[in-house]
């Protein structure tokens, strides 16, 4: 769903369906980056939603900006100022602490998935598929391409894998009859709103991002969304929020304040 709005946005934006003209190595290195963040990623991520639950998968995925400055540092040399690396550290402490404490009161009255080793370990390869389409996607930035060329042509390399995926395990058919069952009509409308604000716009202003800052500040920035996610649990959805998320929250915004308190 996201791909042709992708490619619609481009047109209006840079004037074509798709990017042409560009370097072969461009198109390499963003079809590499849209294999490892959008398709591997996305498959290890779900599994440990499966597997040990979208909280705990949340709290692990917050080592992402880690691994993205640890590979920013090796692949382009690219240093954080101490308060940066105290800013980032904080901002992770924050996130921990509110995707911990808003799911302290469901763990108490739903026995809910057992962390267990193995669902860490595939949530920690989800982190790191995240921080390398990341570092993949920056330095194809760097040579000058559009951030929205940059998202068509991830978006279609990690469209090509998933199919190709799908195809492998023989389920692609069956997979695409469920999705467009009347019965889920309404869930296909949510899929397709998320497709605009999530690979669309959301990747086209990260995307923006990589090119202005730091990847590990970028990437720190991008686990917010528990964060952002509280109003939303507290007004519509008239759910409890915590003291310990409330107390979380601010230790976020400290981060982030400390992450562009100094500009490197």
């Amino acid at each position: 769903m996201a791909l042709p709005m992708i490619m619609v946005a481009h047109l209006i934006v840079v004037g074509s369906l798709f990017p042409l003209g560009l370097q072969a190595e461009s198109y390499l290195i963003f079809s590499l980056s849209g294999v490892v963040g959008f398709c591997i990623a996305d498959l290890f991520i779900f599994q440990a939603f499966v597997d040990i639950g979208p909280r705990q998968t949340m709290v692990v995925l917050t080592t992402s900006p880690i691994f993205s400055a640890i590979m920013s540092r090796i692949v382009y040399n690219e240093s954080l100022l101490g308060i940066q690396i105290i800013g980032i550290l904080v901002t992770l402490i924050g996130i921990c602490w509110v995707v911990i404490a808003d799911g302290k009161n469901e763990r108490k009255k739903k026995t809910g998935k057992k962390l267990d080793g193995r669902g860490v370990l595939i949530a920690l390869a989800g982190s790191l598929a995240q921080a390398g389409g990341v570092i993949l996607s920056k330095g194809g930035l760097e040579q000058g391409v559009h951030p929205v060329s940059a998202n068509v042509i991830r978006l279609t390399a990690g469209l090509v894998a998933l199919i190709i995926y799908a195809a492998v395990r023989g389920k692609f058919v069956d997979d695409f009859r469920k999705v467009i069952q009347k019965s889920r009509r309404k869930l296909l409308g949510l899929i397709a709103f998320a497709a605009v604000v999530g690979p669309v716009m959301g990747i086209i202003l990260n995307l923006y991002a990589l090119s202005i800052v730091p990847a590990g500040i970028v990437s720190a920035l991008t686990q917010t969304t528990p964060i952002i996610l509280l109003p939303y649990e507290r007004f519509i959805q008239k759910k409890t929020v915590t003291l310990g998320a409330i107390l979380g929250t601010i230790a976020a915004i400290l981060g982030i304040f400390l992450l562009f308190a100094v500009r490197s």
